[in-house]
């Protein structure tokens, strides 16, 4: 069972707090390049499983992951254990046999072991929960950004906007799914033989942060060589990089914070929770903040007043679950039942996209959706943004809103208008390079908030 992967470890709150790293160097003295980065979950190879790169590491309070080999993964557990690492680490692990071996090999030794499979291997499940690992995640991901067409135009999506590579749809819905307390992974890496501008970095880690979860830090073998050797380009890139994790360290409350809208969006894995482009993605890059609702949880939100409740999947719900939305609808909500013909075949576990004949699919499915969603504020209407998503989170006592902001985009978007469903007296606009007090104003029955520019991220609190 996989509950057996599932142990108490004595480095568990240092891993969910962590920032994690693929670290490709093995000189100690290469550590020097972190200085004050909250980046102290060192994921690296057998040969930095030396002493003196875990003295190193130890002195500057990094925990060190050793990542582990698909073949003879035991044997490697063993010696990365012998040489005194923090933990276990693994991505490419596609059967749970081996993760289990592994996860008894670190169980015995007091080490924590962080398993990263595919989606549908993650333990996105209440009962698996009972006991936390301090992380879950997967290393399956797009590499976030404005999907381009052969001759490097912009691809529309069939919502219209620039067609976005976004995970966060996927890990909005892991992030309900998993424990409070876990940290949430994705470590894909980016596309292999391309040219990676120092922005796409950025929307990496943006695109996860906004929905509560982080990546983890990866580069070509190229970057590392020229940062080392002090090319400039590379080192622009890696300042850039720690500002924007120390950005999101500083606010990082905010991420954690519950997802917030008066759009509930009724999705599990069984309607394609787990593949990115879904119906979640879909809505977000309209900048209608929705909140997903596995069916497991109705119940437990009952509590929310929504104006507008999509049921994907009406035909899986159980009794209970059913009564639940019912239930929904009688304290206001409008529920739109997905018909027969919603639901589609999902790709296989290698895949995390849908095929073209599903995106079609998913096109008719849009217009029905947006002919009633249309124009109503959920929360949030942002203007001027095509090129950007966003995400809506809210404090516990519901005081204070923060609208997550990502660019996608290599150049800063300018002249964007945020309108509210609530009036608010205070806004305050937190980016890299310092905090802003952009203009707010009243308008009909909420407020509205100018932001002259986003060159990365941002993070709009209302008050």
């Amino acid at each position: 069972m996989f509950a057996a992967l599932l142990l108490t470890a004595i480095s568990a709150v240092s891993l969910t707090d962590c920032v994690p790293v693929r670290w490709a160097p093995t000189n100690p003295s290469s550590l020097g390049l972190l200085g004050d980065s909250p980046a102290h979950c060192l994921v690296v190879d057998q040969p930095a499983w030396t002493p003196a790169f875990l003295a190193a590491a130890r002195q500057r309070g990094d925990l060190v992951l050793a990542a582990l080999p698909t073949q003879d993964a035991d044997t490697a557990a063993r010696t990365a254990l012998e040489a005194g690492v923090d933990a276990l680490y693994a991505e490419t692990f596609v059967d749970p046999e081996t993760a289990e071996r592994v996860a008894a090999i670190a169980r015995q030794a007091g080490k924590p072991f962080v398993w990263l499979p595919q989606r549908v291997r993650m333990p996105l499940h209440p009962e698996a929960n009972v006991q936390q690992q301090p992380v879950t995640g997967t290393f399956q991901g797009l590499w976030a950004g404005v999907k381009l067409g052969k001759e490097g135009e912009a691809e529309a999506a069939p919502s219209g906007p620039p067609w976005i590579d976004t995970n966060s749809g996927f890990l909005r819905f892991a992030r309900v799914m998993a424990a409070r307390q876990q940290a949430l992974w994705i470590a894909n890496g980016p596309p292999e033989g391309q040219h990676v501008p120092g922005s796409r970095y950025l929307q990496a880690i943006g695109d996860a942060e906004m929905a509560g979860a982080r990546w983890v830090l990866r580069f070509p073998e190229d970057f590392w060589a020229q940062l080392i050797s002090g090319q400039p380009t590379a080192f622009e890139t890696w300042q850039r990089v720690q500002a924007l994790v120390r950005f999101y360290q500083r606010h990082r409350s905010y991420g954690q914070w519950s997802d917030s809208s008066s759009l509930a969006i009724v999705q599990d894995i069984g309607s394609g929770a787990l593949v990115s482009g879904s119906v979640v993605d879909m809505v977000e890059s309209k900048h209608i903040p929705a909140m997903v609702v596995p069916p497991a949880f109705l119940q437990q939100a009952s509590g929310q007043a929504w104006k507008l409740l999509l049921n994907i999947d009406p035909q899986s719900l159980s009794g209970v679950e059913s009564e639940a939305v019912r239930a929904a609808a009688r304290k206001g909500a409008m529920v739109i039942n997905g018909p027969p013909q919603w639901r589609l075949a999902l790709p296989p576990p290698s895949a995390v996209t849908f095929t073209d004949d599903q995106i079609a699919q998913l096109d008719e499915i849009w217009k029905e959706i947006n002919r009633v969603i249309g124009r109503e504020n959920f929360g949030v209407r942002l203007f001027g943004a095509p090129s950007m998503l966003s995400n809506l989170k809210a404090s516990p006592d519901g005081a204070t809103l923060a609208l997550h902001l990502v660019n996608y985009s290599d150049y800063p978007v300018e002249a964007i208008t945020v309108h509210t469903q609530r009036r608010f007296t205070k806004a305050t606009l937190l980016t890299p390079g310092g905090e802003q007090n952009p203009e707010l104003y009243q308008h009909e029955d909420g407020s509205g908030i100018d932001i002259d520019k986003v060159e990365d991220v941002a993070i709009l609190l209302l008050q």
